[in-house]
């Protein structure tokens, strides 16, 4: 998360509820989607983050 911006852009589902946007850091713009307060009966995906494949081709994870 500490690569990632939020953005201002917001959808809406009306199966889950409103997605807030992320951009990666000096990359790709609304590269990121989450729902942070999904339905009730979508709250499996509650925080979890969906990445968009046109705008990122792999994650590296680099333990520091």
């Amino acid at each position: 998360m500490g690569r990632l911006v939020r953005s201002t852009h917001q959808t809406y589902c009306p199966f889950k509820g409103h997605a807030s946007y992320y951009s990666l850091m000096n990359g790709p713009v609304n590269a990121v989607w989450t729902y942070e307060e999904p339905y009730d009966e979508m709250s499996m995906i509650k925080g979890q983050l969906a990445f968009y494949a046109d705008k990122v081709d792999s994650i590296r994870v680099v333990q520091e």
